[in-house]
């Protein structure tokens, strides 16, 4: 491996924000998942996790689990979620994203066994709480007794006597109850083994800024590397990028042929806005998908 530096791009190339999870499986095709959360107007339905679950529509040439799913802590960021499976040599397959008033995730692990997915990565939060008041109507009756004694005076002498009595009148009463809602954001990432094939690096394209900083958009950003691949192997670090593969501008097709042809490869690259290049060595095993 040898790295030498020729020229300093300034000025120093910046990572920004994607409003998109992308995800690389063959090092330069890009896995895309929305996670645009749909908010429930009531109680999520047995059936929400599935109802909007987005699948990655490039997420083809993974291995489907033969085991029940397993369910693995979130970090509370997508993006470092995947990165960080990429590198145990996991991709995203799909997500379901959507926001409603409970908590509960046992149709996610559902549908991971579905989907069979080997890990799925839950993340709920409590988005809201807010206390209102539910107002509750029922019968009302109220009865009023009455008694007394009575005496009587006449010509023919005096009587005693005595006497009693309801009345009951009916209406409704309103009593107004305290209550808490709360709101959650429910988020789960679905996740089958990859291949080993290639370099073995997740990327991305360029941004517009950097596209212009390097004058060509034929080059690509290295976001992971999975851990034994040949880039790892190689020391290519998240946040590369690679434009030269064997002397020539970044094509998929060359690509490709360098993966599967003479070793080792050539990868020209930039490293904190200065040039170098390494050598990458893919094996046998790596060089088929």
């Amino acid at each position: 491996m040898s790295a030498c530096s020729t020229t300093r791009h300034q000025p120093e190339m910046r990572r920004q924000g994607m409003t998109t999870r992308r995800l690389a499986l063959n090092n330069f095709a890009l896995f895309t998942i929305s996670l645009t959360y749909v908010i429930l107007p009531g109680t999520a339905r047995a059936n929400d996790w599935e109802k909007y679950y987005r699948p990655n529509p490039n997420a083809s040439g993974t291995i489907p689990s033969t085991v029940d799913p397993e369910m693995l802590p979130s970090s509370g960021s997508a993006d470092a979620d995947i990165e960080q499976m990429w590198r145990r040599g996991f991709a995203s397959i799909g997500a379901t994203a959507f926001n409603t008033t409970n908590n509960k995730t046992d149709d996610a692990i559902r549908l991971a066994k579905k989907l069979q997915a080997r890990y799925l990565i839950l993340n709920v939060n409590l988005s809201s709480s807010q206390t209102t008041v539910m107002p509750m109507t029922v019968p009302h009756a109220t009865t009023t007794y009455s008694n007394g004694n009575v005496s009587a005076y006449g010509s023919g002498g005096y009587a005693n006597g005595s006497y009693s009595g309801t009345a009951t009148t009916y209406g409704s009463q309103t009593t107004y109850i305290p209550i808490r809602i709360n709101r959650f954001t429910k988020q789960a990432i679905y996740f089958q083994e990859v291949p080993k094939y290639g370099l073995g690096v997740m990327s991305r394209p360029l941004n517009n800024y950097e596209a212009s900083n390097l004058g060509t958009r034929h080059a690509f950003v290295v976001r992971a590397i999975r851990d034994g691949s040949p880039a790892d192997r190689a020391d290519i670090l998240p946040g590369d990028i690679i434009i030269k593969i064997g002397g020539q501008p970044f094509d998929t097709d060359i690509l490709h042929a360098a993966i599967s042809g003479p070793q080792p490869i050539t990868l020209h690259l930039v490293r904190n806005g200065v040039e170098r290049d390494l050598q990458v060595t893919v094996p046998p095993e790596w060089q088929h998908r």
